[in-house]
């Protein structure tokens, strides 16, 4: 099991809020390269901010239901603890496609 930390109500507004702002950046970084299909700066911060945003959203969930959430350094824990929540609901399985993309070293 991840290490945890205790969640306020106001922790999971902030984790929420956190997880709207990086989905913010994500839509506005993807739409100034679409049709590119070149790598870029650009691509990379949405994909480094949707990464964000998934772990800030499980964060969220996690304290608003478990009153708990991930204090791993390993972002994987994120994952792990949302699985808690509702092991087969449509959000663990949107989130587990996250490991994949979070493993991956930095080019």
């Amino acid at each position: 099991m991840p290490r945890t930390r205790k969640a306020t109500p106001v922790d999971v507004r902030h984790r929420a809020g956190a997880a709207r702002e990086h989905l913010q950046v994500t839509l506005e970084r993807l739409d100034y390269v679409e049709g590119e299909t070149e790598r870029s700066a650009e691509a990379q911060v949405a994909a480094s901010n949707a990464i964000s945003a998934g772990i800030a959203a499980a964060d969220a969930i996690c304290g608003a239901v478990l009153g708990e959430r991930a204090s791993d350094q390993d972002h994987r824990a994120a994952v792990t603890l949302l699985a808690t929540v509702t092991p087969d609901g449509p959000a663990v399985h949107q989130a587990s496609a996250l490991r994949p993309i979070s493993s991956r070293p930095a080019e």
